[in-house]
């Protein structure tokens, strides 16, 4: 009898032993699933094909897509670590397109792209391009007639006009790149309470 009561007990704790890794096998099997659909419903809104096309001067457009409709920003900036220029979207799309402007030429600007409390960049590095330098337009030339001296008056005399000279201090990019993010009322030619690139290009339009 003790036999057989031994036999059995060792029988139940087998069963029991048994039932509970089958339900450890479950959880553990659901949570992987759990982790897979969280994780797909989070990298649905990672951009996809990322791309800057029609670079200007003094423009540039950002476009990328994602899987669900959503209304993306683009922050950017001249230095890598500092985007103090954003642009938004103002209605939710899956195929996004971001103008970037007024831009400065010939210089390197740094972007990513922000949705909803989320930021995308490259691979830890923002992404990047480089404005087109300025096109300078040459006025044509034109010839203007020789005076005709009086033949009648020899004494008179034909005096030079003095040259007009600005007295006004002249800025460069680096002036006002050292500004940039600053509030400089001096430098805030649009008045908007922020130094960036949209008042040098305003200044040099001046």
């Amino acid at each position: 009898m003790d036999e057989g009561k031994t036999n059995k007990k060792m029988i139940v704790v087998v069963l029991v032993s048994l039932f509970g890794i089958a339900i450890i096998v479950g959880v553990v099997l659901s949570m992987g699933k759990i982790r897979t659909f969280l994780g797909g419903a989070t990298g649905s809104l990672r951009p996809g094909g990322v791309r800057v096309t029609n670079i200007t001067a003094n423009s540039a457009t950002v476009i990328w897509q994602t899987s669900k409709a959503v209304a993306g920003q683009i922050e950017y900036g001249t230095t890598p670590g500092s985007f103090l220029l954003r642009n938004t979207e103002t209605t939710q799309t899956s195929d996004h397109s971001l103008v970037l402007s007024p831009l400065l030429p010939e210089t390197i600007y740094y972007f990513r792209i922000r949705i909803g409390e989320e930021v995308y960049d490259e691979n830890g590095a923002p992404y990047s391009f480089t404005t087109k330098g300025a096109v300078v337009s040459v006025p044509k030339a034109t010839v203007s007639p020789l005076p005709t001296l009086p033949i009648s008056t020899p004494s008179a005399a034909v005096t030079k006009a003095p040259s007009a000279t600005s007295s006004a201090t002249q800025y460069t990019l680096d002036d006002f790149q050292a500004k940039f993010g600053s509030s400089d009322s001096e430098f805030d030619i649009n008045k908007d309470g922020v130094v960036n690139s949209a008042d040098w290009i305003l200044y040099q339009e001046q």
